[in-house]
C-alpha cells in the first residue's frame, strides 16, 4: 500500500514546534514501545493518502528506517520532498 504525506512548506507556521518533535523523537530510546507507538501516531497526522486512518498506520509500521529519518527531515523542514513509501515492497 503506498503512502501520501503532505508535510508543511517552509512559509507554514509552527516551524519549531515540528522540528523540536522531530528532535524528540531522534533522541528518543527507539527501544522503548511507548516511543515508537507514539512516533506512529505523529506520523500519521502528514499522511495524506490512505484516507483510513487504520489503513495508513498500517503501511506506517511496514516502513523501512530510512524512510521514516527522511520522512521526519521533510517534516522538520530539513529534507525538501517527503519519501515514497510503498508498504507492499520488501526493499521499500
Amino acid at each position: 500500500m503506498e503512502l501520501v504525506f503532505k508535510v508543511p512548506g517552509p512559509d507554514a507556521p509552527g516551524y519549531l514546534r515540528r522540528q523540536r518533535t522531530a528532535l524528540e523523537f531522534r533522541q528518543a530510546d527507539s527501544k522503548a514501545p511507548e516511543g515508537i507507538d507514539a512516533l506512529v501516531d505523529f506520523l500519521l497526522g502528514y499522511v495524506e493518502v490512505p484516507e483510513d486512518r487504520e489503513e495508513a498506520k498500517a503501511a506506517l509500521w511496514e516502513a523501512t528506517e530510512k524512510q521514516i529519518d527522511e520522512l521526519l527531515d521533510s517534516i522538520s523542514g530539513v529534507g525538501k520532498v517527503p519519501p515514497k513509501i510503498d508498504g507492499d515492497s520488501e526493499s521499500g
